[in-house]
């Protein structure tokens, strides 16, 4: 059984706005901050780190640019992708009647998932470059513990939300 989506556009809201531009920022920031830094990189920095927060990988400089590539590729990704919510998977069957809110719903949640996720990436970038010149940089133990939590409320929020009659 197929049921075809209808396709409509959604007006973004102040929200959004600030999500994906907050986003960019950060990402932008990302970007700076490893090019500023590259050239007075040492040869060999940190490119793990244990679940304590403590590296335990090393590797060549020219990997500090592996995490501004993946941001800059989420990010696109994610933005191409919030422009299509009608191919998205959804718990609810999706019908005239609640198209626009699931849709509205399920972007917003997109946006969250970017935001966090170039927060997060762009934060080890800084420890890396951070550990590199003091040789002893640690993530703080709070930091990933905070970030992952705040996605997964949000994503159980987004998830529970659309199943509510509210939205079906």
């Amino acid at each position: 059984m197929d049921n075809v989506k209808p396709s409509l556009t959604i007006k973004k809201e102040t929200i959004d706005y600030f999500l994906e531009f907050g986003a960019l920022i950060v990402l932008i920031a990302t970007w700076g901050f490893t090019i500023y830094h590259f050239n007075k990189l040492p040869g060999i920095i940190a490119t793990h780190f244990d679940v304590n927060g403590n590296p335990n990988g090393f590797g060549s400089k020219f990997t500090i640019w592996l995490l501004p590539v993946i941001i800059s590729l989420v990010y696109i990704l994610i933005y191409v992708l919030n422009r299509y919510p009608h191919r998205f998977n959804y718990l609810s069957t999706i019908t005239e009647q609640n198209a626009h809110k699931q849709y509205k719903l399920a972007s917003r949640m997109m946006r969250i998932l970017l935001f966090n996720i170039t927060v997060l990436f762009a934060y080890i970038t800084f420890k890396e470059i951070e550990g590199a010149y003091t040789k002893s940089s640690a993530l703080e133990w709070w930091f990933i513990p905070l970030l992952l939590g705040s996605t997964i409320i949000h994503t159980f929020y987004m998830i529970i939300t659309s199943g509510s009659k509210k939205y079906r």
